[in-house]
């Protein structure tokens, strides 16, 4: 079963699997910070399960290219993952029958840790509480979930089985 942890405590182990590396993002892309639970993978394009997450089921969309703003990623590449994104939509209403799914583009020119990074990327959230907010899900106040290795390769297994 997924536990929520503190905010406090899910920077100190994002901070300790990223390491010195520049780039939060580049760095799960590189599979080099901590465990990646990959869903769809090609030259271009990335999608996975991130392991800290406001909402169960979450999924990320982000190109594979650090690029960090809307002017330097070119057209076809954010059009896919925006394709891709659409798809993760989709497979999360399989799965979990959300009452709607939040898609957002979190990327930070601060750099922050908390649902965010410089590298452009998007979230896939599916929300299942009527009252749930932007501000419920995208910040980390009140902690985020996450879950034992076995769960998640469970949630990929189940993620991969609904992608085709």
């Amino acid at each position: 079963m997924p536990q929520l942890i503190t905010r406090a405590d899910a920077l100190e182990r994002i901070q300790a699997e990223r390491g010195d590396a520049a780039c939060l993002m580049c760095a799960i892309r590189d599979r080099a910070a901590g465990p990646t639970y990959v869903v769809h993978e090609d030259k271009d394009q990335l999608v996975i399960l991130p392991r800290y997450v406001r909402r169960w089921g979450q999924l990320m969309v982000m190109p594979a290219a650090h690029v960090t703003t809307f002017t330097e990623i070119p057209e076809a590449t954010w059009a896919r993952s925006n394709a891709l994104a659409l798809r993760a939509a989709r497979v999360a209403e399989v799965i979990f029958k959300p009452r709607r799914c939040y898609l957002a583009s979190t990327g930070s020119s601060a750099g922050e840790l908390t649902q965010s990074s410089t590298h452009l990327h998007i979230h896939v959230i599916p929300l299942h509480d009527p009252d749930d907010r932007p501000a419920d899900v995208f910040s980390w106040t009140d902690g985020v979930y996450v879950a034992e290795h076995e769960e998640w390769e469970e949630l990929k297994r189940r993620v991969i089985e609904n992608w085709v």
